[in-house]
């Protein structure tokens, strides 16, 4: 039992190494193409922002500090549905394969907001909010720091539901 858990950890960790990859190529891919507004902040910015700001409050207690700031906006056009669609797809894909967990799911008449988050052992935290509107499509990622005993909750709840899902099979 010992040694399954150790390699589910294992292999846990080496996922989520290549997990932020994924989001890395997500806005790597759609960063520098024209039809798309990006917006990129970094460390020494949001440093700055956050002797004015809480940013715990903003991320409802999930990060105690944000270390960076990502942001893509298509504008829904019927000319660009395929575009579109593609953005939808990759960005399902990475939700996916990044394990993240959703926080918040949002409908109203015309918009639909979603949270997602995941964190690490080394309370490395990634937050995703994804809004479609019938005008556009806005995603961001904030990257950030959490409390150690939020870091180790999430673990917690990580290892048991992989147990679940090991005696399920």
């Amino acid at each position: 039992m010992r040694k399954t858990l150790s390699i589910l950890a294992i292999l846990v960790f080496f996922t989520s190494a290549g997990q932020a990859q994924s989001l890395e190529k997500l806005f790597r891919k759609y960063s520098d193409d024209e039809r798309f507004e990006y917006t990129s902040v970094g460390k020494g910015m949001l440093g700055f922002a956050q002797i004015f700001a809480d940013f715990s409050i903003l991320t409802e207690g999930q990060m105690e500090k944000i270390t960076g700031f990502k942001m893509l906006k298509l504008q829904k056009d019927s000319a660009y549905q395929e575009l579109t669609d593609k953005f939808m797809n990759d960005i399902d894909a990475v939700i996916e394969k990044g394990d993240f967990e959703t926080s918040l799911v949002k409908r109203e008449k015309d918009k639909r907001i979603y949270v997602y988050k995941r964190i690490d052992r080394r309370a490395n935290a990634d937050m995703l909010l994804l809004t479609k509107s019938n005008t556009a499509i806005n995603f961001v990622w904030l990257k950030g720091k959490t409390s150690d005993e939020e870091a180790d909750r999430a673990t917690f709840e990580k290892e048991q539901r992989a147990k679940e899902e090991i005696e399920i099979l």
